[in-house]
């Protein structure tokens, strides 16, 4: 009977869990935004320090020690971020010579269009002149809000380059010393800290797996649409695929993103319509697979939520980070399903998340 009682008084009111959950979330949030020049480049130096781990493990049993083996891990890295780039500056060379030609073509679309306003709707050619004049004198008065938006991204990438591989090496290095920290602060009453192993076995795994799987999607679509645009016959198909491949890091929305840019050149610097259709048919394939073929399969096993909370990881990413919200939140959302999930108090909270109808007890 005592231990009923004192079990109900130990129980807090609706209301006031609420109040403070909602709270909690608002510190987070403020957290978040204001603590983003350290916590971005943490995270993903942590997913990095995660993908490459079983990497610097491999190295170890070669007896190779922990440091060397961690820097050869980071150089092999280095390397292949380094073979991308290339590729990719080199058809993004071969396609910026063809800007001054989409330039003729943009200043001839807009002179038709200037004609068919003046002739359909009755916007005279000087009224059309003062409205884009207004624009302009919009868009320079917003010009420095840009340049300094500019400038603050240039700054945080260059930030977030330099500090990543600090990051990554020690979060390698010092790995063991984490995990020791979190068994000493989580353990049962008992002593002993199996669960917690448990839980951080589970988190780093989901993680390797969402990165792995992330990784094998893109390659999968460079090939897609790089395929296709070939076939179509369009130029720089190499450097529109693999574009396109490594936007559909963003959920939902990337591979729509990355249509864009070989649509507009298809529709401005080739004399056939069916030319754009045809880039049209190709990404509206590939994203038909990607979204109930490749991804589900790949990717959507590893980090189980369902798509509504992704869709909301997505938003508030890109509120909070921008770009890198909305690379990160997802897998971030992901991890904490699996924490919710080991913890039988915060269950409930990790079934909300999930994309399974039915509650495991």
């Amino acid at each position: 009977m005592t231990h009923h009682k004192t079990s109900s008084q130990q129980k807090y009111p609706f209301w006031l869990k609420s109040t403070l959950i909602l709270i909690g979330l608002t510190l987070l949030f403020m957290v978040l935004s204001y603590g983003k020049f350290i916590l971005m480049p943490l995270a993903f130096s942590a997913f990095f320090a995660m993908l490459l781990n079983p990497i610097v493990r491999q190295f170890e049993k070669w007896k190779l020690g922990r440091a060397l083996s961690i820097i050869l891990t980071m150089l092999g890295l280095i390397i292949v971020l380094a073979g991308v780039v290339s590729l990719i500056s080199v058809q993004f060379t071969q396609f910026a010579e063809r800007v001054p030609e989409v330039t003729e073509k943009l200043k001839s679309v807009s002179g038709n269009a200037i004609e068919y306003l003046d002739e359909t709707v009755g916007i005279s050619q000087e009224e059309q002149s003062e409205y884009l004049q207004q624009g302009i004198n919009n868009v320079i008065d917003q010009s420095g809000n840009y340049v300094s938006s500019i400038v603050s991204a240039t700054t945080n990438i260059f930030t977030v380059v330099t500090l990543m591989p600090i990051f990554i090496f020690f979060m390698l290095y010092y790995q063991e010393m984490y995990r020791t920290f979190f068994q000493k602060l989580f353990r049962n009453r008992k002593g002993e800290s199996n669960e917690v192993d448990q839980l951080l076995d589970r988190v780093q795994g989901v993680t390797q797996d969402y990165l792995v799987g992330m990784l094998t999607v893109i390659g999968i679509l460079a090939i897609l649409n790089t395929t296709g645009l070939l076939l179509v016959g369009l130029d720089h198909a190499i450097f529109f695929g693999v574009f396109a491949s490594l936007l559909a890091i963003i959920p939902y929305i990337g591979i729509i993103i990355g249509a864009l840019p070989p649509l507009l050149f298809a529709l401005l610097l080739t004399d056939s319509l069916l030319t754009p259709v045809l880039v049209v048919a190709v990404f509206g394939t590939v994203q038909f697979l990607e979204g109930n073929f490749i991804t589900p399969r790949i990717v959507g096993s590893k980090v189980s939520i369902n798509p509504f909370v992704a869709m909301l990881a997505l938003i508030i990413g890109g509120e909070v980070w921008g770009i890198s919200g909305m690379i990160l939140f997802v897998p971030l959302i992901g991890i904490l399903k699996v924490v919710f999930d080991q913890i039988p108090g915060m269950k409930p909270y990790g079934y909300l998340l999930g994309n399974s109808v039915s509650y495991d007890k």
